[in-house]
């Protein structure tokens, strides 16, 4: 895809499921059981189906798999039988990234797809890193090329909305991500000057979709914003004015394709989509997809979900 970064699919950490086939095997013990155990420490028992073959052979053509007619746009380390992966290869993402179809969302180029032949689009943790300008030419080129009935799924995060709100309560717990960063700081430190959670929320709220702006970030920009000043801004222009400014002031840096610079919620994400083109739109959930194969959770949906928005158009 075009250039992407941390917490993206090439980043992506499964959930922690435990497939029924690892469980105790004759004993007086039902699932169930065992499951309610578990939930009481906080852990979750499910199936985890990663042969889906079958599923794809019994929707779609063999047209359609011969042809790998589904795209995984910024598919660091996706890899599926019956799937395109669209990515820009980077030195950043290059460890991970698997058999990658070059594709560079900030160039502006369209999407190496044929017309009305896309059975299914889907990104992930993907379109914060690049600018609304080139999500718009993203969208657009989507359209053309999802067939009829075909699905265009975008999970992104932060959500702008969940993240506000978490912001205007103090609630420094909605932030876990950045304690993630703290245990592997060294890995980090050429992002970083400091370990994030020790940072002002308001400081950390900004890194979440302009990153650049952030003083503990070590990304170059003439905008550096401290917590009274990221306050002052929110005060005078209100939260959507406050977004829409600071990530008018990031710019697209190629040799940090990790940095977030942009902002989406679900209206945002459902305006654009509807400017592209798209009539039928609606906001999804974790594994709540229309299309049947998006579904598996272990190979879709499986970033940051506690802090995803996931919206689906249908061409």
């Amino acid at each position: 895809m075009a250039n992407v970064a941390l917490d993206r699919q090439s980043a992506e950490q499964p959930s922690q499921k435990w497939p029924a086939s690892l469980l105790p095997r004759g004993r007086a013990i039902t699932l169930d059981l065992i499951r309610a155990s578990l939930a009481r420490v906080g852990l979750k028992v499910s199936r985890v189906r990663a042969d889906d073959i079958g599923d794809y052979r019994r929707i779609y053509s063999a047209d359609s798999l011969a042809n790998r007619r589904f795209y995984n746009v910024g598919a660091g380390s996706f890899s599926h039988a019956f799937w395109t992966n669209l990515d820009f290869p980077s030195k950043w993402y290059g460890e991970v990234q698997r058999a990658v179809t070059p594709y560079d969302l900030m160039s502006g180029q369209a999407l190496p797809v044929e017309d009305g032949t896309a059975e299914i689009i889907y990104t992930s943790h993907t379109v914060e890193h690049v600018t609304d300008r080139a999500v718009e030419r993203f969208f657009r080129n989507a359209f053309r090329a999802l067939r009829l009935g075909g699905i265009l799924r975008v999970a992104t995060g932060p959500d702008a909305d969940s993240n506000f709100r978490a912001l205007e309560a103090g609630d420094a717990d909605w932030f876990y991500w950045d304690v993630g960063y703290d245990g592997a700081f060294e890995q980090y430190s050429n992002i970083f000057h400091q370990p994030p959670s020790g940072r002002p929320l308001e400081e950390r709220w900004l890194h979440h979709f302009a990153s650049q702006l952030a003083p503990n970030d070590r990304s170059p920009s003439a905008h550096k914003f401290s917590a009274a000043a990221i306050r002052e801004i929110i005060a005078e222009r209100g939260k959507i004015g406050a977004l829409d400014y600071f990530t008018g002031l990031c710019e697209f840096q190629p040799d940090r394709p990790f940095n977030h610079v942009s902002w989406w919620n679900a209206e945002k994400l459902v305006r654009f989509m509807r400017q592209a083109g798209f009539e039928t739109i609606y906001r999804s959930g974790y594994g709540q997809s229309a299309a049947q194969v998006l579904r598996n959770t272990h190979f879709f949906d499986n970033t940051h979900p506690q802090m995803t928005v996931y919206v689906e158009a249908r061409r």
